[in-house]
């Protein structure tokens, strides 16, 4: 193949923390080129941001976790102005909780977590609640606090065209193209791609579940990836309308025997010009996906139809009024590491990685990515955050945090 001229550096996967990533180091001067197939690509290579809303808050029972949400959402006015892409609601956040004398109640954490933060979030009861949103139904017992905006949603696809839109502006190349192996020399590294060889003297892998799946990386961090399937129940006009001031929800429950949450999010349009709400819970428990021939399989599908139903089940339970709502279910790939937390780390001299949001990195993508670039670019590591829990080396056995 055909050699390519060289690059300061080379970010592998252009989804929601590579497109970040690349942006910073475009804006930081390096010559960067972010590299990253198409969605429907014919070398089935998928991306779960293809997709139109995900939650995004503030509040969670992980201190870090809500720092690295705090982070980015307060730079989304900055990068919506400066890219002209909208990618943000602040519609607000609903959380429903388990009560506090409960085994798995979440109320006191999440509380310490919100008000170590200074962040502000409303306690409500059960008849606030119904007054506010009567066309939800929780638990008579259930604790809830409300985060008003900027907490809402973010349109994910949007969101990484607004990055890519900022990192263009800097210099950054894009190329539409995937990374089967990359390989270090004595002096720099070559990144293959179907285009031809493209020289870099770094690498930063953000490639999602194909991180390990295609030995992008000279060693094998723990990664576990995992599909998800998500329920779109139809929304009509008139439903639309009076749901208007409906909040994203995170919604934890004990009643359930295979799930223990579920987040929901409001009416939002699809390509398709229907309006439908989004209900997401665990992970499938009838589909494995370990290799790239697999995760085709599974993403050009609709999912599990065992989770489909049983979400379905949910969602009518949460808002009676969907009750015999069209629905289609639509496949997601879930990436979690063995510590909970993304993997931000350099693993051999110029060689870096960002990957594995264990399904809580949507909204932080953009602090994620922010701090793997300062990791290239050789600068310290932000005060607020403890590099130890972002490293490859400390990965311990799976430590998944409850919603």
């Amino acid at each position: 193949m055909a050699v390519s001229k060289t690059y300061d550096v080379v970010v592998v996967g252009a989804g929601m923390m590579g497109s970040a990533a690349a942006k910073y180091l475009a804006v930081a001067g390096m010559k960067t080129l972010l590299v990253g197939p198409c969605e429907g690509n014919a070398s089935g290579v998928h991306g779960s941001h293809h997709d139109e809303a995900r939650i995004t808050r503030f509040s969670g029972p992980d201190e870090t976790w809500s720092r690295l949400a705090a982070a980015s959402i307060r730079r989304y006015p900055e990068i919506e102005s400066v890219s002209g892409v909208k990618f943000h609601t602040a519609c607000g956040h609903l959380r429903c909780d388990l009560p506090r004398r409960h085994a798995r109640s979440q109320v006191t954490t999440v509380r310490h977590v919100l008000d170590g933060m200074q962040i502000t979030a409303v306690a409500l009861d059960r008849e606030e609640v119904t007054e506010r949103f009567p066309y939800l139904h929780f638990a008579p017992e259930s604790e809830f606090h409300f985060e008003s905006g900027p907490a809402g949603i973010i349109h994910p696809r949007m969101l990484v065209r607004a990055q890519i839109a900022m990192g263009k502006r800097h210099g950054m190349t894009l190329l539409r193209d995937i990374v089967p192996e990359i390989t270090r020399m004595s002096d720099h590294f070559e990144v293959g791609t179907a285009s031809g060889t493209v020289l870099a003297e770094n690498v930063l892998v953000a490639a999602g579940s194909y991180t390990s799946l295609m030995r992008l990386l000279p060693s094998h961090p723990a990664f576990s990836v995992r599909p998800e399937t998500v329920l779109l129940v139809r929304v009509d006009e008139k439903h639309a309308h009076e749901w208007s001031n409906m909040p994203g929800i995170i919604w934890n429950f004990d009643h359930h025997p295979e799930v223990p949450y579920a987040y929901v999010l409001p009416p939002v349009r699809y390509p398709d010009g229907y309006k439908y709400i989004k209900i997401g819970a665990d992970h499938d428990k009838d589909v494995q996906a370990d290799s790239v021939a697999a995760i085709d399989d599974y993403m050009t599908g609709e999912g599990s139809q065992r989770t489909a139903l049983l979400l379905y089940g949910l969602v009518q339970e949460l808002v009676p009024d969907l009750r015999g709502a069209p629905w289609r279910s639509k496949p997601c790939m879930l990436t979690y590491t063995g510590h909970g937390y993304p993997y931000i780390d350099e693993v051999e001299k110029g060689w870096f990685v960002a990957a594995g949001g264990c399904g809580k990195s949507a909204k932080s993508s953009d602090q994620i990515g922010y701090l793997a670039s300062r990791l290239v670019l050789g600068r310290s590591w932000p005060e607020a955050f403890k590099r130890s829990l972002f490293s490859v080396s400390c990965s311990v056995a799976h430590r998944k945090t409850a919603l």
